[in-house]
């Protein structure tokens, strides 16, 4: 597109989480601020190029949560807009880069708008979207989405791999970090040093001992609820899948968690479809309020959870 001068002035990077899209967003504002382009690439050389390998370009600016876990706010896109008013100073393209487009409240969004509206010639925006997290609507409108893929496993695998030499992480266990990343390889690599397989075990020991009544929901609940529950939800969420699958075909073919068939044919051999699938849409429910940055009582939401799990063994067949 830019070869082609068609680049458009605002692009939603897409896709799920650890594709390296902060990277390639980077790489992109780079050549668009380039003097003197090579092939579409920075030349890596030229004044432009040293301020941003300085990190004090003025015509770029990267604008994300102030800490983690937290909404972009208005005041802080009020404080590019008078810097996208101006004339560039290096003379070329300004470039800002949003580190979270669903991360904008809605206050932040609409400032945004007019910006998107009008954003001034050569200047260009280039928001960063992770599935499954949503982008409002305004303002998904107002820009050209383009999807990062995930790629191939055999690809993904060989880079885990390489990432991991000289620790002591089998095969099976990068097979299963990727799996648990959906794909993406930079979020296997910050599982595998956040230590999720140990996080995931536990998860799975808790709900094991909630279906024997060897633990209660309260008690598990107050254990979880300072825990990460976006990565917890939505791999509780991949497990209700498996449980439903196994329910409507009776075979192990495709789970997607082959390695807890035994606890997933337990509990489909006591529980109701019909109760799994209102576990399912609450789980679901929960996971979307989080990503849109509710402010929701933890402790009280897993309780909730973690009850309607316990009963799933005991609503029949």
């Amino acid at each position: 597109m830019m070869q082609q001068q068609r680049l458009p002035h605002a692009l939603i990077i897409g896709g799920v989480p650890g594709l390296g899209k902060l990277a390639f967003a980077k790489r992109l504002a780079a050549a668009l601020l380039c003097q003197q382009q090579t092939s579409g690439n920075a030349c890596g050389e030229c004044k432009s190029c040293q301020l941003l390998a300085a990190n004090s370009h003025p015509d770029f600016k990267i604008m994300q949560p102030e800490e983690a876990g937290k909404a972009i706010l208005v005041d802080q896109v009020r404080g590019i807009q008078h810097a996208m008013a101006t004339t560039a100073q290096q003379g070329g393209a300004r470039v800002i880069i949003i580190n979270g487009a669903a991360d904008l409240n809605l206050n932040a969004a609409n400032a945004l708008l007019k910006q998107l509206e009008e954003p001034g010639a050569n200047s260009y925006f280039l928001l960063l979207h992770q599935w499954p997290k949503s982008v409002l609507p305004t303002v998904r409108s107002r820009c050209q989405q383009l999807d990062i893929a995930i790629p191939s496993s055999e690809d993904a695998l060989q880079w885990l791999q390489q990432q991991l030499i000289g620790i002591d992480v089998s095969n099976d266990a990068a097979i299963k970090l990727l799996q648990l990343a959906n794909g993406g390889p930079l979020k296997a690599l910050e599982l595998h040093a956040a230590k999720a397989h140990q996080l995931r075990h536990q998860m799975l020991v808790d709900l094991t001992a909630i279906l024997r009544g060897k633990e209660s929901p309260v008690t598990v609940a107050h254990s979880w609820h300072k825990q990460p529950l976006d990565q917890m939800f939505s791999w509780w969420i991949e497990w209700l899948n498996d449980l439903i699958k196994l329910k409507m075909t009776a075979s192990t073919l495709h789970l997607n968690n082959p390695d807890i068939v035994k606890l997933l044919q337990a509990v489909a051999s006591r529980s109701n479809v019909m109760a799994i699938y209102s576990l399912l849409e609450k789980l679901t429910q929960q996971l979307s309020y989080i990503n849109q940055r509710r402010n929701l009582n933890a402790q009280l939401v897993c309780e909730e959870l973690l009850h309607q799990w316990y009963l799933l063994v005991r609503s029949g067949t």
